[in-house]
């Protein structure tokens, strides 16, 4: 598999996964992002969300 291959099945991926709200905006659930990234359990993503946002938070100062 090269790397466009690769690419192109990631992006299938995440657009099946995907959101759209009335306004036309994209969002992704954070349950259903974990499964995507193979994390066996839910539980075991928090931590890494609340690290993201976190990160931003700090990035906003």
């Amino acid at each position: 598999m090269n790397h466009e291959d690769i690419e192109n099945r990631y992006h299938k991926i995440f657009d099946d996964i995907k959101n759209v709200d009335s306004a036309g905006n994209e969002h992704w659930s954070a349950r259903e992002f974990s499964k995507v990234l193979d994390y066996s359990e839910y539980r075991h993503f928090v931590p890494v969300v609340e690290r993201a946002k976190k990160s931003l938070q700090k990035q906003r100062e």
